[in-house]
C-alpha cells in the first residue's frame, strides 16, 4: 500500500491535469477558436492575403537592420506603416487579426480566472524559466 502522503499529491496532480485537459477541450470548442481556425484557413486560400503578407515580410526583412538597431528613418517607418495598413486592409487578414484578438481575450480571461483561484499569476508561472525562458 502506498503512503497516503505520497498518494494524495499524485491524485491532486492527476485531477489538475484532467481539469487542464478539459479546459483545453473547452477552449478548442469555443466559438473564438473555431473562428480563428476558419480565418487561418481563409488566409491560406486567399492569393491577395498571401501577396500582402509576402510584401510586408519582404519590406521587414529589407529594414531588419534599421529596425533592430533603432536607426529606422521616418520615411522607412512610414513605408512600413503603409505596407502594414495595406496588409490589414485585406478582408481575410482583417478577419484573422480580429479572430486572433478575440481568442487571445478568451485566453487572458481564462488565465485571470485561474490566477484568482490559485492566488498567483498563472500565465507568468506557465512560462519557461531559466536564462533563455
Amino acid at each position: 500500500m502506498l503512503n497516503p502522503t505520497i498518494q494524495a499529491p499524485a491524485q491532486a496532480e492527476a485531477g489538475a491535469l484532467a481539469a487542464a485537459a478539459a479546459l483545453g477541450a473547452a477552449l478548442k470548442a469555443s466559438p473564438e477558436f473555431t473562428a480563428l481556425l476558419a480565418a487561418d484557413q481563409a488566409i491560406s486560400l486567399d492569393p491577395e492575403a498571401e501577396a500582402a503578407i509576402a510584401a510586408f515580410d519582404r519590406l521587414q526583412q529589407q529594414l531588419r537592420t534599421e529596425i533592430t538597431t533603432g536607426l529606422l528613418q521616418e520615411s522607412q517607418r512610414a513605408e512600413l506603416a503603409h505596407c502594414q495598413q495595406a496588409l490589414y486592409a485585406v478582408p481575410s487578414v482583417a478577419a484573422y487579426v480580429a479572430a486572433t484578438e478575440a481568442f487571445e481575450a478568451v485566453c487572458r480571461e481564462t488565465a485571470s480566472i485561474v490566477s484568482t483561484e490559485i492566488g498567483m499569476d498563472f500565465a507568468a508561472n506557465s512560462r519557461s524559466g531559466g536564462c533563455c525562458g
